[in-house]
């Protein structure tokens, strides 16, 4: 691919030299009126030079004498664009190593580790590892290792019209600086009420996440269609079989893609800023912190207004519902 594809450069670089060479304009004067600099018209007269290099374009009799129009008339002074590739290494893989790797990968299916192994060992190939990825990567030959961004039974994301039609979970770690101790809260959040719910535990377990999001259904006081998490461990197959037993549905992000779940992390900012922090204070009681937790999820969910639901308390949504 060129460098630029813009369809009138080439035009541009014509009247760049024929200010320069047929008007005798000074370097400067032709790069300020191409609005370029003096190098880039350099560099264009050298490519000119060598596009009429079989043009004799001085007169050795007359050194003095300008050369004639006559001579310009069969320059060629359109100078195309090439292409911005590189060129070709010498140690570069050979277009027959190619089609081998190629070939093993598709008769053994298997990862660029394998196909690796059975060239060097069994065909006597010398290739490195790295070479036999980077080719199998760009044929789009994927090994398996690097996961769909989509699960192919991932429902589709609903738009909540309703208390409960979605709800999204994450976790917060925190960690205590000086003993690398963890402490998580597990945040649940309603889409349509924007009512929050968080669950403290010293541990991460797939029954913890699964129980957190029961305990927001019953302290929220309204049942839930469909909750979505990230693809953390704690949100695997137990979590999904927990809810599934409860009549929830579960769907999960796209992988590197925390923009699904803005809500829950909007969220998850929020509590720590205002409440929890963000590390773990080991000297305050557990109990402390339950308490102080408690009382911000009254205040935010009752007292709170936000600017998602039009300057409104997450609690006045339920009676719109």
């Amino acid at each position: 691919m060129a460098y630029s594809t813009n369809p009138n450069l080439p035009k541009a670089r014509a009247f760049a030299m024929q200010l320069l060479i047929r008007e005798q304009l000074p370097l400067q004067t032709v790069a300020n009126r191409c609005g370029v600099h003096r190098s880039t018209i350099w560099r264009w007269k050298r490519k000119w030079d060598e596009l009429n290099n079989w043009i004799q374009q001085d007169n050795p009799n007359r050194p003095s004498r300008a050369v004639g129009t006559s001579r310009l008339v069969r320059c060629s002074w359109n100078i195309a664009t090439k292409p911005s590739r590189p060129y070709t290494s010498p140690s570069a893989v050979s277009d027959q190593i190619v089609a081998l790797i190629l070939t093993v990968r598709r008769e053994l299916k298997r990862c660029a580790e394998v196909v690796w192994h059975h060239l060097t060992t069994v065909l006597g190939v010398a290739v490195s590892l790295s070479s036999v990825r980077r080719i199998l990567r760009r044929h789009h030959c994927f090994d398996g290792a690097r996961k769909k961004r989509v699960r192919p039974d991932n429902p589709r994301r609903p738009k909540p019209t309703f208390p409960g039609e979605l709800v999204e979970t994450d976790t917060i770690h925190h960690v205590d600086p000086d003993s690398g101790r963890r402490l998580y809260f597990y945040t649940v959040i309603d889409l349509y009420t924007r009512m929050t719910h968080v669950a403290m535990s010293t541990s991460l377990r797939q029954g913890l996440a699964a129980q957190a999001v029961l305990d927001a259904q019953t302290a929220l006081g309204f049942s839930f269609a469909m909750v979505q998490s990230d693809n953390g461990p704690e949100y695997s197959r137990y979590f999904e079989q927990v809810l599934r037993q409860n009549n929830i549905a579960t769907r999960h992000t796209r992988l590197g893609r925390p923009n699904d779940n803005a809500h829950i992390e909007r969220f998850n900012r929020t509590v720590q800023t205002e409440c929890i922090g963000y590390c773990w204070q080991v000297s305050v009681p557990l109990s402390r912190q339950q308490d102080k937790l408690t009382a911000y999820l009254d205040y935010y969910n009752q007292k709170r207004v936000h600017l998602g639901i039009q300057m409104r308390v997450p609690i006045s949504m339920l009676q719109r519902s």
